[in-house]
């Protein structure tokens, strides 16, 4: 969100502190007045100015406030007395001229005085109770890992803000520096901080780049969007990347796939997301007994080159699956290429390895139980059994793993990774040996027994 003047500042704070408001909003013990014409008018008025003045594209805000005005000169919404019902009444009205995901128009209890919000600024132990539940969260950071083959996966769920945000996401770049390829998985994220973007963003370019801009309309202003010149730790600009989205990928979380797609920097799997395309603030009307507050978009962004954006129509992936099967194609994909460029055998051994676990999660494998029965048996300290038509293993009598075929003669050992199981047979297709093969490229066999 671009936070250069100073209006739009304030609106971005008068939004932040509105957490007490929210609570209270929905107390049942609150009772709000009942409306008549001149209050219903009234609340028209104060929202059709805003929406007029402010919100971000011209020609749907004049049809928004001329639909208002005329529901209101028609009797439309005389019955209507009740402020929560006249407010969501008015919602609804005005996504049925333009939705906007952004938008909202909701009813809070008239302001307290002794409030955090009537102050405008938070007390230091509302600060920490902030902060504390952001770093609670790991400021949106929900897991890191490396996948076997060298895989980077960072999922976060939302775009957070402040030192120590920044200090968490440095982290965690650095920590991916040495990955053959990185996923980021956005499936989850609603959006958040402007800022975390360009700090991600940078870290996948050798150099400061232009990603959007954001057209303000009421100020008549655009304002760039750069990465910074300066990232602590590595830059990783070779590196192959790809973003998992989904329909629930929505604002900044829609701006970073949006940059990394049109810079040609990403690969982009899952589902077209959200389409939340505008940056928003809160505004706040005061009237006897209860308070309106919208959200009301005021920016527009869009790729400079093309001058489009993505509202209300998402961010289209290059790759469109199922959101569930996201992870898996992005990381089969990473694998495949990989495996494509390695030229040594000591390189590609660990990429096929994972490559055939992850395709036999998502190819469907079958094995009849004709073929299971025969492989059951005692190989040495390997025994082998069939039960309800599942294979199960166990050696030198310790813990018993479920074998999940990965193939027509290969087999997951329960949660092992580094071990998989294959059968030896003879020309008559009886099962003479079991093979255990281990992800260092070592194999050792036992004959059956009685063979």
């Amino acid at each position: 969100m671009p936070l250069r003047s100073p209006l739009v500042l304030a609106l971005f704070l008068i939004l932040a502190n509105l957490t007490s408001a929210r609570a209270q909003s929905g107390s049942p013990s609150i009772e709000f007045p009942e409306l008549d014409a001149a209050l219903r008018a009234a609340v028209v008025e104060s929202v059709t100015a805003a929406i007029d003045s402010i919100y971000v594209l011209e020609q749907p805000a004049k049809e928004i406030v001329a639909t208002l005005q005329g529901n209101l000169d028609s009797g439309r919404y005389d019955d209507v007395t009740d402020v929560q019902r006249f407010a969501q009444q008015l919602f609804e009205d005005c996504q049925a001229v333009n939705h906007d995901g952004h938008f909202g128009i909701r009813v809070l209890p008239p302001l307290d005085p002794e409030s955090v919000e009537a102050r405008r600024s938070a007390t230091p132990e509302e600060i920490e109770r902030q902060e504390a539940a952001r770093r609670a969260r790991n400021y949106g950071f929900r897991e890191v890992r490396i996948l076997p083959g060298g895989v980077a996966y960072v999922r976060f769920d939302e775009f957070s803000w402040g030192p120590e945000a920044f200090e968490t996401a440095t982290a965690i770049m650095n920590s991916v520096a040495n990955a053959s390829a990185v996923i980021f998985d956005v499936r989850n994220n609603g959006g958040g901080s402007a800022a975390m973007i360009r700090h991600l963003t940078a870290y996948l370019f050798d150099e400061s780049v232009h990603l959007v801009n954001w057209e303000i309309r009421a100020e008549n202003w655009t304002e760039q969007s750069h990465t910074p010149d300066w990232v602590p730790g590595r830059r990783i600009p070779d590196t192959p990347v790809y973003v998992l989205t989904s329909e629930r990928t929505f604002s900044a979380a829609e701006e970073f796939s949006f940059n990394l797609r049109n810079l040609e920097r990403a690969t982009l799997v899952g589902q077209t997301t959200g389409g939340g395309g505008h940056t928003v603030a809160g505004y706040q009307f005061h009237f006897e007994g209860f308070r309106l507050e919208m959200r009301l978009p005021y920016g527009r962004a869009y790729f400079p080159p093309t001058g489009e954006g993505w509202e209300g129509k998402g961010v289209a992936p290059h790759v469109e699956v199922a959101s569930e099967q996201a992870l898996d194609t992005a990381y089969a994909d990473a694998l495949e290429s990989l495996l494509e460029a390695a030229e040594h055998p000591a390189e590609k051994f660990p990429l096929e390895w994972a490559l055939a676990d992850v395709r036999s999660r998502t190819e469907l494998i079958h094995v009849d139980d004709d073929r299971m029965r025969a492989v059951a048996g005692t190989y040495g300290p390997r025994i082998v059994t069939y039960e309800d038509g599942t294979l199960w293993y166990q050696r030198d009598g310790g813990a018993r793993h479920r074998l999940e075929p990965m193939g027509e003669n290969l087999f997951r050992v329960g949660e092992l990774d580094y071990f998989r199981l294959s059968f030896e047979f003879d020309d008559d297709g009886n099962a003479i040996g079991a093979v255990g093969n281990y992800d260092s490229g070592r194999v050792d066999g036992n004959a059956r027994d009685g063979i």
